[in-house]
């Protein structure tokens, strides 16, 4: 079997699986299609993109294509998959969609996690898997009701309705995935910047706690490129370079200007 995971919940599973001698395969896409461009489809267009509007600071995103030819030639080594998602999470359906695009859905078998798991925040679904600890993940891989795909909640063309959408942004609402504006979490980056100088680092993590909190699951690396964008319109003023995910140590100070 080939589990099938949209996040770095496939590392835990994969350990999960090495430490009880099972010899399933993981099978982890990790580009992060909730958010950049997709209308043509290239990962080639999308590493470009992400390395102009949203940089990282350990190295160009060179890497995307490629870990998207791997994943491919990993699924389709093995008929039999096992696709672990969680519906309140945009990048694990945008994942979803795009692998129901590729290879269709037939015969393949779902983990949803869309109830409460032992020791979750709040006793709520989880908003991510990513977020779980390593029991909570064999609790899902133990317990969980295997459910075969369902073209009617997840259907295969949904891809293809997004790409022509042609948005920067998708978020997930009510199990399923709809294109917003790119701009659609900034209120928040605007609503808790101080007009004092304050790390950009620590606004980016109390934004992200704050849009948690509202029931969505944007990562870091989005909200430094919407920051990027407001200070380049001067909604927000930078005391130095754009600020760049992954680089806290060196962050720039940032402040609302209005």
């Amino acid at each position: 079997m080939i589990h099938v995971l949209f996040s770095s919940a496939a590392g835990t599973l994969g350990q999960i699986l090495m430490d009880r001698g099972q010899a399933d395969r993981v099978a982890y896409f990790s580009d992060t299609l909730d958010w950049g461009p997709i209308q043509s489809g290239s990962f080639l267009e999308r590493e470009e993109w992400f390395d102009k509007f949203a940089p990282v600071e350990f190295g160009k995103c060179d890497w995307l294509d490629e870990g998207a030819s791997s994943f491919r030639r990993t699924v389709l080594a093995n008929p039999d998959r096992l696709i672990w998602i969680s519906p309140r999470c945009q990048q694990d359906l945008a994942g979803l969609f795009w692998f129901l695009a590729e290879f269709g859905g037939e015969g393949a078998q779902m983990i949803v996690a869309d109830y409460p798991l032992h020791g979750t925040w709040r006793n709520e679904p989880p908003l991510r898997l990513s977020e779980l600890q390593e029991d909570q993940i064999a609790e899902l891989l133990d317990g969980c009701q295997r459910r075969a795909w369902d073209s009617s909640e997840y259907p295969e063309d949904r891809w293809s309705t997004l790409m022509a959408e042609n948005s920067c942004l998708r978020i997930a609402e009510g199990g399923g995935l709809r294109s917003v504006d790119a701009d659609y979490f900034d209120h928040f980056l605007v609503a808790q910047c101080p007009t004092d100088w304050t790390k950009a680092h620590r606004l980016i993590g109390d934004v992200m706690g704050t849009i948690w909190n509202s029931g969505h699951s944007p990562d870091a690396a989005f909200l430094y490129w919407r920051l990027r964008e407001l200070i380049q319109c001067s909604t927000i003023a930078s005391d130095g370079e754009l600020p760049t995910f992954g680089d806290p140590k060196n962050a720039p100070k940032v402040r609302l200007l209005r």
